[in-house]
């Protein structure tokens, strides 16, 4: 069984792509053809939320300090990354 508190993490990050990722939806409300619609503050808004949907997939990191294998340190691991670990730490409960 995976490390709950691996499961948190995962959970917590989640719940803040489903809330980024509902604001998505009002640049639907743009339409090519119709000028009126067109909303230069909904567009920065998008690029704002987008920016923070990014950070919270990828891992954050120190591209100052490397590691022993020449990689920059990870200061927090992003969506993807927990996501994967989750996967692996089922894997090896599983060939077990």
């Amino acid at each position: 069984m995976p490390n709950k508190s691996l499961q948190k993490k995962i959970e917590n990050k989640l719940e803040t792509l489903h809330e980024l990722l509902d604001k998505f939806d009002e640049v639907r409300n743009i339409e090519p053809d119709e000028p009126n619609t067109w909303d230069s503050d909904t567009l920065y808004n998008l690029v704002a939320n987008l920016k923070e949907t990014l950070e919270l997939l990828q891992d954050k990191q120190d591209d100052k300090k490397m590691t022993d294998w020449g990689e920059p340190v990870v200061l927090e691991e992003g969506l993807c990354s927990l996501v994967d670990s989750y996967h692996s730490e089922e894997e090896d409960n599983n060939d077990f």
